[in-house]
């Protein structure tokens, strides 16, 4: 299993923003508090790919992608 590209983009925003403080309790917190699906690709090797719940959800709506 891998994380898809927007997943580490997240946890990368998330470090920019709130790492270096003492202890990173903000940081750690926001990371703890980010929802994961699991999503198989239905074509190729058949891969499992970790996704942000939100992307997935917005995806599988048919949201614009703005």
């Amino acid at each position: 299993m891998r994380m898809h590209s927007k997943v580490i983009d997240k946890i990368m925003l998330l470090v920019t923003n709130y790492g270096g403080h003492k202890d990173d309790t903000k940081l750690r917190k926001m990371i703890e508090s980010l929802d994961f699906s699991v999503y198989t690709r239905k074509t190729g090797n058949q891969e499992v790919i970790l996704v942000l719940t939100e992307d997935y959800v917005k995806e599988a709506r048919g949201t614009p992608k703005f």
